[in-house]
């Protein structure tokens, strides 16, 4: 995890004696909105999702969380209640990081606390560029974007889906429904290839000139 990257050896062991491990079976709640929470969790391995619910049944899927990743790192500062469901969107197993040992690596250690505050900046931009694309891009061109980053953060030009259509289609924003139509559109123009959750990237410079498009009005 990055934020752990340059931490000294003796810090981190002290960390861990303090930390658990806690696996969740698939479609398990790991927590819910509205709780207390005196931690914060990093993803061993598994995906999690953070989402907001309507009573409607209406979701919106605001971040998928992988290997490597963490969150819930701001409750750790701020007493307040957790404002997300986080659901596990496959077998996962987390690291709980309790809240009296993370403050008190911060105290000791300069580079956690680098570390720590560079998470939470890049996590600020990406809220950012999520509201900027969710407001004056097109659903289109947010498709072909995040196409585009699968396969930037995959390597090479082909990419998987991380989770079914249903939830990709709810981080995006859109219906399920315009989502497989935009990716029969896109395959239509011959610019990606889709075997169920695998899509291979056929013209990535075409992709990208749609993600980079204009906004719409």
């Amino acid at each position: 995890m990055p934020m752990f990257r340059h931490v000294a050896r003796p810090h981190l062991a002290e960390l861990a004696r303090h930390a658990r491990v806690q696996h969740v079976r698939r479609g398990a709640t790991v927590c819910r909105r509205g709780e207390s929470l005196n931690c914060f969790f990093g993803v061993a391995y598994g995906l999690v999702k953070l989402a907001l619910r309507a009573d409607s049944g209406e979701e919106k899927v605001l971040r998928l969380v992988g290997a490597g990743e963490t969150f819930g790192e701001a409750l750790v500062f701020r007493e307040r209640p957790n404002p997300l469901d986080a659901i596990a969107l496959a077998d996962t197993m987390l690291v709980v990081f309790p809240s009296q040992a993370v403050v008190a690596l911060l105290e000791h250690d300069t580079n956690f606390a680098r570390g720590l505050l560079a998470s939470l900046s890049e996590r600020m931009h990406d809220m950012v560029a999520e509201i900027e694309a969710s407001t004056l891009f097109s659903a289109r061109q947010r498709v072909a974007a995040y196409l585009e980053s699968l396969a930037a953060d995959q390597s090479g030009d082909r990419a998987r889906l991380p989770a079914t259509k249903t939830v990709i289609a709810a981080r995006l924003g859109v219906t399920k429904e315009t989502f497989s139509r935009l990716l029969r559109e896109l395959a239509n123009q011959g610019l990606i290839e889709v075997d169920k959750r695998d899509i291979a990237l056929r013209d990535r410079a075409g992709l990208a000139v749609i993600a980079r498009g204009a906004p719409h009005v």
